[in-house]
């Protein structure tokens, strides 16, 4: 099933960062600035978001995969508009909770399981899968409601492809006095790139913070979320960790066009 129509994977991986009303109301604000159009409205509630688009339809979105879904259909064009990391949307919720799910590592060997269940049901961290088309049923299994609440992806083995390559790390862009402001944004913009299909057998993964002692770690191979999870860091300066993003277009933005007016956006509890 296409990514651009927002079902494939469509376990809501953000959902412990937007537990929160506050932290809906960033998503919702980031959604609306990135397809920046007149008429597009975005309110956050205690179950979602109702995106209301220019000719008055609305849509009840339950999870972020459904919201970016709801907003890409009336953006002009297939990027989102420019990001300005002067102006965040907002924070997102730290769990109260560590992530006690357990890490996968795959792998393609001879002799390895014919099915993505046999693989990741199996004992120990490796899932050991007999060929490439195997590999990748794995991946779209961990980011499916069976299995993405109970394990995530560390790496892939024995692939060449580049689905399979060392993800490349994007870090959350410093800007204005809380850098955990930018992380809506962050969610949006790469939940937007995962249904656009620019993902789709590549590997790309985003780090940010979340808290003074807590990150988000996302990664997305295939244009599946095989990982979605909450680092905790010993406490400290998380301002002092984020990097620019070096390729900011890498998340649909673009460095030569200049920041475009924020489409009509009504953000309410």
């Amino acid at each position: 099933m296409c990514g651009a129509c927002g079902e494939r994977g469509a376990f809501d991986w953000a959902r412990p960062w937007t537990a929160g009303v506050a932290a809906r109301r960033a998503v919702g604000l980031a959604a609306a600035r990135a397809v920046d159009r007149p008429g597009v409205r975005v309110v956050a509630g205690s179950g979602g978001w109702l995106v209301t688009g220019p000719t008055g339809a609305a849509t009840a979105c339950e999870g972020l995969g459904a919201l970016v879904a709801a907003v890409r259909r009336w953006a002009p064009g297939a990027e989102p508009a420019p990001r300005d990391p002067a102006r965040p949307s907002g924070p997102l919720s730290v769990p109260a909770e560590e992530d006690r799910r357990a890490g996968v590592v795959l792998r393609v060997a001879p002799g390895g399981a014919r099915h993505a269940d046999a693989a990741l049901g199996g004992p120990g961290e490796a899932a050991v899968v007999d060929c490439e088309a195997t590999a990748r049923a794995v991946l779209a299994a961990l980011a499916s409601p069976r299995w993405s609440p109970r394990r995530y992806l560390e790496r892939v083995e024995g692939v060449a492809e580049d689905w399979a390559r060392p993800a490349p790390l994007l870090r959350a862009p410093p800007g204005g006095p809380d850098p955990c402001a930018q992380a809506a944004d962050t969610m949006v913009r790469l939940e937007w790139a995962r249904q656009s299909g620019r993902l789709d057998g590549d590997a790309l993964a985003a780090r940010g913070p979340l808290g003074p002692a807590a990150e988000y770690d996302v990664e997305i191979r295939d244009g599946q979320v095989v990982r979605a999870r909450t680092r905790y860091l010993p406490e400290r300066a998380i301002g002092a960790t984020t990097a620019s993003v070096s390729d900011a277009r890498s998340l649909g933005d673009s460095s030569t066009s200049s920041p475009r007016r924020p489409a009509e956006t009504q953000i309410v509890s």
